[in-house]
């Protein structure tokens, strides 16, 4: 990849959280492993089973890594979740991530969707860094580029 292009993170979410994320209750995903993204890097959001969809792409404002009692005080207004749901997650670790994100574009492809145009989809038990050719797909079927630096963003609360 070169470059001036950013890297693209395709990250499988709970149903529970991307939804969170759509209401605007939670504009930071957590992660106890660090992935390779840069602030203006882009995550595009699988949800996972039972709903098996594509849901969009966010853009990466910031990253935080801390020791779980640290990160919780730079997370927990825009983690959406209780302090006690963010223990239990990172009670076995002495490391946390926080990847916060602006700026969405939203689309709702269904698995069978997304394999029409893109065979060879496999959504990730947890993440997958997409290859050129898989980001040029991932853009044609969601009707989004990258490569444009206007384009039109929604804020990450949506009303519905």
């Amino acid at each position: 990849m070169t470059s001036n292009k950013p890297r693209v993170l395709l990250l499988s979410i709970k149903p529970h959280f991307v939804q969170k994320i759509l209401d605007g209750e939670k504009r930071v995903e957590l992660r106890k492993i660090r992935p390779q993204l840069n602030i203006g890097d882009y995550i595009l959001v699988y949800e996972s089973a039972p709903q098996k969809i594509l849901r969009g792409w966010f853009e990466v404002k910031n990253i935080v890594c801390a020791e779980p009692e640290f990160l919780w005080e730079k997370v927990r207004q825009d983690a959406g979740l209780t302090k006690e749901e963010f223990d239990l997650y990172y009670q076995k670790s002495n490391f946390g991530v926080g990847i916060f994100m602006k700026d969405c574009h939203i689309t709702a492809l269904s698995l069978d969707e997304v394999r029409q145009r893109w065979p060879h989809f496999r959504p990730p038990q947890s993440f997958h860094y997409l290859k050129d050719n898989e980001i040029r797909l991932a853009e044609e079927i969601t009707e989004y580029n990258l490569s444009s630096s206007h384009q039109p963003t929604l804020p990450l609360a949506l009303n519905h």
